[in-house]
């Protein structure tokens, strides 16, 4: 069993004060929590700040996921921040939160093919916090995390094909979830922002461009733009693998459903770009 890091960190560590928690995270994001009829989700983009950052903008992406239905398990792939454990760390465990156990879909994670590495996870966060909005919807559902900590683009593809492959030889209705937030700049992050520009601004101007290309299923170019840019999303092997993943099982639209920064919520002298992005 992978007991909950950041509980009471990055979201509250009681299953009461965590369920008001999420109540807010929808009303403030979407405005609603109960689904409503849309196209079926294949994968999402959803930030992993606490809370009180980035929770209203992750509420909109699970929120289409439950529109369209929800799945029997997720995927959820997420940057290792702690240099912990494999270059790429599946986990084979269950994971508890403050709103009980999510179980992991061991048959799943088996096909993928990865050995277990249980260490890359011990203090994730990354994706920890996104099994609460599952858990909100369906406590039911399945989960196979994994960790990347080598984010190139080669083992990106690697990974994306992976998970397309056992997701056919599985025959599972599964959504993949990459955990990532965007730009960190300003005095906390040592990236400077020009004077010109508050940091949420400036952190914007980074990701759009990215984010552009990543609606257009255009990895490479998004990629491009992330080094032209000086973009620092911490989970762009994630997403690439989501993206590659997808694209494999047909998928060929995405949308954004909502962008915002730290800034926006509390200004001050850094800012984080959050963005929920929904594949189909």
């Amino acid at each position: 069993m992978r007991h909950p890091a950041v509980a009471g960190m990055f979201y509250p560590g009681s299953e009461r004060e965590l369920t008001r928690e999420l109540k807010d995270c929808f009303r403030t994001g979407p405005g609603r929590s109960t689904p409503e009829k849309g196209k079926r989700v294949m994968g999402l983009v959803s930030p992993h700040a606490g809370y009180a950052y980035s929770g209203p903008t992750a509420a909109f992406g699970f929120l289409a996921m439950a529109d369209g239905g929800l799945p029997d398990s997720v995927i959820i792939i997420g940057p290792n921040h702690h240099g912990l454990g494999e270059p790429i760390g599946i986990s084979f465990e269950d994971f508890s939160t403050p709103l009980g156990v999510m179980r992991n879909d061991r048959e799943l994670a088996e096909a993928i093919g990865i050995p277990p590495d249980e260490l890359s996870h011990v203090s994730e966060h990354s994706m920890e916090v996104q099994l609460p909005f599952i858990q909100f919807f369906d406590k039911g559902i399945g989960q196979v995390c994994i960790s990347m900590m080598d984010q190139s683009p080669q083992t990106a593809r690697w990974l994306g094909d992976r998970i397309a492959r056992a997701l056919r030889t599985t025959e599972r209705d599964a959504v993949i979830v990459a955990s990532s937030d965007f730009t960190h700049c300003g005095r906390n992050y040592g990236y400077p922002v020009p004077g010109t520009m508050d940091p949420g601004e400036f952190a914007r101007s980074r990701d759009i461009p990215v984010i552009e290309k990543l609606l257009k299923f255009d990895i490479e170019g998004a990629l491009s733009e992330k080094r032209k840019l000086g973009t620092t999303a911490c989970g762009l092997g994630p997403i690439s693998a989501m993206f590659e993943a997808a694209k494999a099982l047909g998928g060929g639209e995405a949308r954004l459903l909502h962008y915002t920064t730290s800034y926006d919520v509390s200004p001050a002298s850094s800012a984080v770009g959050y963005a929920s992005i929904a594949v189909y």
